[in-house]
């Protein structure tokens, strides 16, 4: 632990605030007229005047990285509206030590945490364009061992590898939450590490001067004062080669020098050396170069005096960045950015720096105006003519920058020189070149033509949100910073999207089912398979952008809602008003239900909080905060009048109603001056446990508590940006911005009875071709004492159903009911159950639902023309979340149908980006067909190699799927993959359609590999990437052909007359003698059934008088096999 005597060093060495980057252009004016100091609203007020004018949503538009630090330090401003002091922050750390340390055995025993971490370690790309784990700002290897690398990232810390970054540690855990974007390892002794802390970049974190350990990163203590101006922002860190008492560090308001090894600090040159770099003259350390944003300077007296030098560089520019080369002592490579933050040019010094010359090349090498939040630069240590640069790419010039080549692209995530996207750091030790980026750390051993990523093992995500399935908390998902979505299951992340990932959502009656949003809730979306694909995405309402993290949630129903300029309830594959009355101006910051009531919801617009009771319609506006805007809202698990609020900034409240929000009082004793993140509310425990998630860690508090204690063991000192609970494992599951994610054991009480629905067993994922399900129920007795009855209340498409099962269930006991069986026409199907038993304890394990797939029976030879609702087939997207597949008359330019119907991807405009959808077959019995083949007519217009189609088959009743043929004549007209054929081909399973054919074209394979099988699916599949998209797919003609043996002729051969009938249907049966026949309405609800027959003549008399007029389906199953007829009753 660290002692308090070090706290005061470090508060009397660097008080310093988290002013946003000065070189950021809307900062000029900022700069001048508040000398830096400015409220938070200030600042805002600045950037969003600059970009009124410009484009925020151009891929490294440098829009996003303010977003990212308003977000965090908004919630660390005083009342005034600035941004409180580092030495405020580190008082709070102080104080919570304090009450742990006063905790004694008189003390009432709070429930133990153990905090453990679950990652992201690793992860693996399954839908992102972009992937990647975590910021790292600065690499450095150790002088004297090259096997031991040191990373630093802006919120985790420092990390050491002692074996070239297969596993990682972090040093820094213990220290309240740092960023480090600087180090140093003294070359006579690796134990002695000094780091430059906070973030240089992008101000994530607070600057608190420089730190030293003494013992290889296990202890830490903070070096001695920093006079002048109380730096900010720190960078660069270089420690003297032969001298190891001396070291320089590049601030905000200067160059620093040591000749104690940190002991004091001198300013040596006054101006904004923290985002530049300093360099020692190879072979000479008495030169010492430096830049600022825009000036160079030298020194020869070993950093004690420097000289600005601006021969041949630009009088203006928006950042420097520097390199030297060991390969010629008197080459010095700058970069350079206009204010403007695009690319001005690269200029090199041949003679140490006493003149400059800018290269002819003027390629684009920064492909995005961003060059304040990233910029990058590294000098091959062999050869003094070749450079690497950073800043959304990497990119290589073998002659001085005169020519360049790009290394890679930070959208091709496959590829063998990828890094993700915004360098941060190049740099070369040895011959290895190291990069830094806003996805991890790489290196290099070809001079770029690969790279390798060494993130694994390094727990650095920056977390806004997290989600945690109902069910089991081993499935979750989350957003990162510029990492987009990663999602948890099977003990494995998933990185399922890009960008920045922001709040997410997990359907409680699937938890394979994630959610999650982009900045701005620009796009939403979803994994129907806990993150092991990206199965499409849902646009904004309207394009409109949200906030910056737009609220997402989901209620016990499934059904789910976001916040923009109203509330939002998304309907199939679009989001649709659900507010009916005002909820103010702006945006809604935060949405809230009530965990046992879905009607009741909360929303949060500024300090006013807003309530429905039914679900979201109709809202009264019942209090409004005097403590700042309401960032949180938490109602009671089982107490609808309970309800919590958050509010914004350091001085922020937790607040607490006992009348349904209309009332609230202070609940924050104990709570430090610092920024209250969440609060989650414990059920199944009749002390209502509590938990705040804060800028230092998480604090607990119950009902026989008077105030808030830490509940932090084992947790770092990091912001816990969001809280999840999962009741079935008692996990407390926390998100941080800079550690990942973390979780610890909570107490549940067990009562005495508690039934437990466990899942819905039958109907599961596959296709039923029989038209009749037996649902399956699994409960578990969860109490202590046994349980003699359970009532299984269900509903199959909104009808209801009522069983009992009597039978004894012994305590932690489970058992599988069977339900009584249903017979269900070809569609789509939703089972609701919940099971109960007397004195059942809790209510809100009770529950679950699925969505299930009934299928009929396919007729060989007859064609499928959709014409008719009959005739439709079973569509879903990836997952069974709606279906983009419609059954229509398609309309508009060259995919037009002129009024005949079809089944197309989009009846009007064009398909939607990043969406799976299936367009399922009937089962077929191709046992007794001779050469069988499958054939229909499309047309289609894709987006050539990124969006495709393509048809599978199963065997298994969809348990899993094969993709039918191979590209040739007749079928599909391309064999791409993203393995053979580069980056284009993300969904190209190497056999589809893809490009344009608006031609009406019948397709045709031949199916005898399968003329053996008694049951075969096929599904059409449509796969879209994540951009750009044209008007799609329609499909028409459906047949599977074939010479049917003289059972299946027979049965197909079948005929109804009178049809139309008033009542009284004749069936000629031919030779086929029926098993049954059956009839349904258009419901798929039966209305007529016999298994026995009086046959005459080979035909069988239906009489259907006492049936209502309108369209029936009749059923003649014979030998394993059958056929559907539709008849009109008049």
């Amino acid at each position: 632990m660290i002692k308090n005597y070090l706290i005061i060093s470090l508060l009397c060495s660097f008080l310093g605030f988290s002013q946003y980057n000065p070189s950021a252009p809307w900062m000029t004016n900022i700069n001048t007229a508040k000398n830096g100091e400015a409220t938070i609203d200030e600042i805002v007020e600045a950037f969003n005047t600059y970009w009124s004018t410009r484009d925020k949503k151009v891929k490294g538009s440098g829009y996003k990285p303010f977003m990212r630090w308003e977000y965090y330090w908004r919630n660390l401003t005083n009342e005034e509206g600035y941004i409180i002091p580092s030495e405020q922050f580190w008082n709070a750390w102080r104080q919570k030590n304090q009450v742990k340390a006063s905790r004694n055995s008189t003390s009432r025993a709070l429930p133990p945490s153990n905090w453990q971490p679950v990652g992201p370690f690793t992860h693996t790309n399954t839908g992102s364009w972009s992937s990647g784990q975590g910021r790292v700002n600065i690499v450095h290897v150790d002088p004297s061992n090259p096997n031991t690398i040191y990373l630093g990232s802006p919120a985790g810390g420092i990390w050491k590898s002692t074996n070239n970054g297969t596993t990682w540690t972090p040093l820094t855990d213990e220290l309240p939450q740092i960023g480090v974007s600087g180090i140093a390892v003294d070359y006579s002794n690796s134990n002695t590490i000094y780091i430059a802390t906070g973030d240089k970049d992008a101000g994530d974190t607070y600057s608190v001067g420089v730190y030293k350990s003494t013992d290889g990163g296990l202890t830490w203590n903070a070096t001695g004062t920093m006079g002048g101006s109380n730096p900010s922002r720190a960078g660069d860190l270089i420690i003297h080669p032969t001298n190891n008492q001396i070291l320089w560090c590049a601030t905000n308001n200067g160059i620093y020098k040591t000749i104690n090894a940190g002991t004091s600090w001198t300013r040596v040159q006054t101006g904004s050396f923290s985002q530049g770099n300093i360099r020692l003259k190879p072979g000479d350390p008495s030169t010492v170069y430096a830049v600022t944003s825009n000036a160079f300077y030298r020194s020869t007296d070993t950093g004690t005096t420097f000289t600005q030098v601006s021969t041949g560089l630009p009088a203006t520019s928006g950042r420097f960045v520097m390199d030297v080369t060991p390969a010629n002592s008197d080459y010095i490579y700058i970069l350079s950015s206009t204010t403007g933050n695009v690319f001005q040019g690269i200029y090199r010094s041949t003679n140490g720096g006493t003149n400059w010359t800018k290269t002819s090349g003027t390629t684009d090498i920064f492909e995005s105006p961003q060059a304040y939040y990233d910029l990058a630069l590294a000098a091959s240590s062999t050869n003094a003519d070749e450079i690497y640069t950073g800043c959304m790419n990497v990119w290589k010039s073998t002659n001085g920058g005169t020519t360049v080549s790009k290394l890679n692209s930070w959208s091709n995530p496959t590829g063998p020189s990828y890094t993700h996207a915004d360098i941060h750091y190049l740099g070369f030790h040895g011959t290895k070149l190291f990069c830094g980026s806003d996805g991890g750390i790489y290196v290099s051993e070809n001079n770029g033509i690969n790279f390798t990523d060494l993130t694994a093992g390094a727990q650095i995500s920056q977390f806004y949100k997290i989600a945690v399935a109902k069910q089991s908390s081993a499935n979750m998902v989350g957003g990162l910073q510029d990492n987009g979505g990663h999602a948890y299951s099977g003990s494995q992340w998933k990185n399922y999207y890009g960008a920045d990932g922001m709040d997410t959502a997990i359907n409680p009656t699937n938890q394979n089912q994630y959610y999650g949003f982009i900045q701005f809730g620009n796009s939403l979306y979803i994994s129907n398979n806990a993150g092991n694909s990206n199965s499409g995405s849902v646009a904004s309402p309207g394009g409109v952008d949200g906030n910056w993290v737009t609220p997402l949630i989901a209620n016990n129903s499934g059904e789910l809602f976001s916040g923009f300029a109203g509330l939002y309830k998304l309907s199939g594959s679009a989001w649709v008003q659900q507010n009916a009355t005002s909820l103010g101006t702006g945006n809604l910051e935060e949405i809230a239900v009530d965990p046992s009531n879905d009607d009741i919801m909360y929303v949060a617009n500024g300090v006013a909080l807003y309530k429905s009771t039914n679900r979201g319609v109709n809202f009264t506006n019942v209090f409004n905060s005097v403590n700042g805007n309401i960032t949180f809202i938490e109602v009671h698990s089982t107490d609808s009048n309970i309800v919590y609020l958050v509010t914004e900034g350091a001085s922020g409240k937790v607040l607490k109603s006992t009348n349904g929000g209309v009332n609230f009082t202070d609940f924050s004793t104990g709570l430090p001056s610092i920024g209250k993140e969440c609060i989650v509310h414990q059920g199944r425990n009749t002390d209502n446990p509590l938990y705040v998630g804060t800028s230092l860690g998480v604090y607990y508090r119950d009902d026989s508590m008077s105030s808030w204690s830490p509940f932090d063991t084992n947790l770092p000192n990091v912001s816990v940006r969001d809280l999840e609970i999962n009741l079935e494992d008692a996990k407390l599951i926390a998100a941080t911005y800079g550690r990942g994610i973390w979780q610890t054991d909570i107490p549940v009480q067990v009562p005495p009875i508690d039934l437990k629905f466990v899942s819905i067993q039958n109907p599961g994922i596959n296709i039923n071709c029989g038209g009749s399900v037996a649902p399956q129920v699994e409960v578990k007795n969860n109490g202590t004492t046994s349980i003699s009855s359970v009532t299984v209340n269900y509903t199959i498409d909104g009808t209801p159903y009522n069983y009992v099962w009597n039978n004894t269930l012994a305590s932690a006991a489970s058992a599988v009911i069977n339900l009584p069986s249903a017979t269900l026409t070809r569609g789509t199907h939703v089972l609701n159950v919940n099971t109960t038993t007397a004195s059942d304890a809790y209510s809100d394990n009770n529950s679950g639902s699925t969505t299930f797939y009934v299928n009929d029976g396919g007729v060989v030879g007859v064609v499928n023309p959709f014409t008719n609702t009959s005739d439709a087939l079973i569509s879903y997207n990836e997952g069974g979340t709606g279906s983009l597949w419609v059954r229509g008359t398609r309309l508009g330019g060259t995919m037009t149908t002129s009024g005949n119907t079809v089944y197309t991807t989009n009846l009007t405009g064009n398909y939607p980006d990043a969406t799976k959808s299936y367009l399922v077959s009937q089962c077929y019995n191709l046992s007794n067909v001779i050469n069988p083949q499958i054939s229909f007519a499309m047309k289609f217009d894709l987006e050539q190699n990124w969006d495709v189609v393509y048809v599978q088959y199963s065997t298994n009743f969809g348990a899993s799927w094969t993709v039918l043929g191979t590209m040739g004549a007749g079928w599909y007209n391309s064999n791409r993959t993203q393995a053979t054929t580069g980056s284009d081909c993300y969904n190209c399973p190497g056999a589809q359609w893809t490009g344009t054919n608006t031609t009406l074209t019948t397709y045709t394979y031949p199916l005898n590999a399968l003329n053996s099988e008694t049951n075969v699916i096929f599904r059409i599949v449509f796969h879209s990437d994540e951009s750009a998209n044209q008007l799609g797919v329609n499909i028409d003609d459906f047949v599977i052909n074939g010479t049917l043996s003289n059972q299946n002729f027979e049965l197909q051969n079948i005929v109804l007359y009178p049809n139309p009938s008033k009542g009284i249907f004749n069936i000629a049966l031919g030779t086929i003698e029926p098993s049954a026949i059956d009839v349904y309405d258009v419901t798929g609800k039966i209305v007529w059934s016999k298994k026995d027959f009086a046959i005459s003549n080979a035909e069988v008399s239906l009489d259907l008088s006492a049936v209502a007029q309108g369209i029936y389906f009749v059923k003649i199953s014979a030998d394993n096999q059958s056929t559907v007829k539709r008849i009109i009753k008049e």
